[in-house]
């Protein structure tokens, strides 16, 4: 009867309301919990996966950065910056200057040439213009 009695107590223990709620909140808090958890763990494989790959991209970066100051400090960037921008040349070089723009350049060396056979230099056009002009 004792053992009996036991049992009963302990299944009128177990299966009350009371005891049913407070397992119930225990339920809850502790799944609110490691949802909270997981959460914040998975932001921070976020945060860990774009900072490593903005790594990647800063160290490719830098690896071009590099590799342009390797670059411009070769004798070869240096003369060709020397050639293009100082207008130097090595020994024995000529150096032809071609200009962009107006295809009719030579037309235009050929009238001023002709302009000044016939009246003189641009100076001396002007010149007659202002003051000698009498229209």
């Amino acid at each position: 009867m004792n053992k009996q009695q036991n049992n009963s107590l302990f299944f009128r223990i177990f299966s009350s309301k009371i005891l049913f709620i407070i397992f119930l909140i225990i339920l809850v808090y502790l799944s609110m919990s490691i949802y909270r958890e997981v959460r914040q763990r998975l932001e921070i494989k976020k945060e860990i996966s774009d900072l490593k790959r903005e790594i990647n991209n800063l160290s490719n970066e830098n690896n071009q950065l590099s590799d342009l100051i390797n670059y411009f400090e070769t004798e070869e960037y240096i003369e060709s910056v020397s050639r293009e921008k100082l207008g130097y040349k090595k020994p024995g070089e000529k150096i032809i200057i071609v200009t962009e723009g107006n295809p009719d350049y030579r037309s235009d060396i050929q009238a001023e040439s002709s302009r000044e056979e016939e009246g003189g230099s641009n100076i001396k056009l002007w010149w007659n213009y202002f003051f000698h002009n009498s229209s």
